[in-house]
């Protein structure tokens, strides 16, 4: 086999599939820097709006919380309440898609809605996801992100490809691993930014945008589960829940037993605790998190009857299917978070370095495809105007 050919055309491919979904490539890896710490500002927000309990502050109860939500929306019966184990945390609460901050002690809604933090984080998102596209044009927007992926993965591959140098050496791997003191001009630089920078990213960027296809293509998450052995699990359908009158046991005694199951479980030191309701009837389900979200390791659900108070059902990670765990640990792989802060540190950083690889791709495409061949043709101009002026001097 022609290597030198091979090389060659495996160089134009990612240098004109570089160009083509450079922009959109771009575009998620900004956004995607942007919501690296999401979660963690996201609750520093929510934290702002605490209060100082007094010696005689008693908590407003579960039950209390929900009848606020009906009151407001008494057709909605599908609640969330996040309860933040920090006396004086404000509560997060939904009804539907209806969303509050209430005072701990008093009930009164401190703001209406998720807030301009979270509002931010929900549109850098959706230029994320969607490119901002709305309605119908959303699923153009999903699908350009989508095979813009797909390029990356192979400008990912091919660009290991074409950065192994001819002679693996010490020296060769110096060049090409570290940046130089010195740079000879502007196209050095860029050069030894897209090589170096690029080489270290390679890993969790490679991971970064596998993961991403699950969200994407039918066949990425076949593909996943089919590696276990099973099939991608159907969406459950439950009946709608009309109202939440036939629940008998006290909101704020299933909340009481959750904690007291979560002490005799390790879970003690939990950081934040998620009721749902209405979801199926006659049961609850609390998520007990000892993060501040999404390291499933560390958190568990436990599910109670309404009617009787009994727990009908405790699911940890571990007790999914070996598909739903790989699963799990794919969708967390993407944010960085499956490592925690750092992971989401690292995925951040690498986030940053691409946008810096795509412009530094463009301006070697530049260079290549543009200056250089203008720079020939000015010169050969020029020899051509030099070689009569030659010719009448002799």
């Amino acid at each position: 086999m022609n290597f030198k050919l091979l090389k060659k055309w495996v160089f134009w491919t990612h240098l004109i599939t570089g160009l083509l979904a450079g922009v959109f490539v771009l575009c998620m890896s900004a956004s995607g820097f942007l919501l690296t710490y999401e979660r963690q500002i996201i609750e520093f927000s929510d934290m702002s709006y605490s209060v100082t309990p007094t010696p005689f502050s008693k908590r407003i109860s579960t039950d209390e919380v929900v009848e606020i939500l009906q009151q407001r929306h008494p057709s909605e019966h599908h609640i969330f309440i996040r309860w933040v184990n920090n006396n004086g945390a404000a509560i997060p609460a939904w009804a539907g898609n209806n969303s509050y901050l209430l005072h701990p002690y008093t009930g009164k809604i401190l703001r209406n809605g998720e807030g301009f933090v979270a509002d931010f984080f929900h549109h850098v998102t959706d230029f994320h996801r969607y490119l901002m596209l709305e309605g119908e044009s959303r699923v153009i927007g999903k699908n350009i992100t989508a095979y813009a992926n797909l390029v990356f993965i192979f400008l990912l591959l091919s660009g290991l490809y074409l950065w192994l140098p001819k002679r693996i050496n010490r020296n060769s791997l110096k060049q090409y691993l570290w940046l130089p003191i010195r740079y000879k001009n502007s196209a050095h630089r860029n050069r030894q930014w897209h090589l170096v920078f690029g080489i270290w990213c390679l890993p969790p960027l490679f991971v970064i945008a596998l993961t991403a296809t699950i969200f994407h293509f039918s066949w990425a998450n076949e593909a996943l589960y089919g590696a276990f052995g099973e099939s991608v699990p159907q969406r459950e359908k439950h009946d709608e829940v009309a109202n939440l009158l036939a629940d008998e046991v006290p909101y704020e005694s299933l909340f009481q037993l959750a904690i007291e199951h979560a002490k005799n479980n390790d879970f003690a030191d939990w950081h934040s605790m998620w009721l749902e309701m209405g979801e199926v009837k006659n049961e609850a389900r609390f998520y007990i998190d000892k993060s501040i979200g999404h390291r499933q390791e560390l958190a568990y659900s436990l599910y109670f009857n309404t009617r009787s108070g009994d727990v009908s059902k405790v699911q940890h990670k571990s007790d999914w299917s070996s598909g739903g765990q790989a699963w799990g640990t794919a969708r967390f792989l993407h944010t960085g978070e499956y490592f925690g802060v750092i992971g989401q540190t690292i995925a951040g950083i690498v986030s940053l370095l691409t946008c810096i690889l795509v412009y530094t791709g463009f301006l070697l495409a530049w260079r290549r495809l543009i200056s250089t061949p203008l720079e020939r043709k000015k010169h050969r101009k020029m020899y051509q105007n030099i070689r009569p002026l030659n010719g009448e001097l002799k």
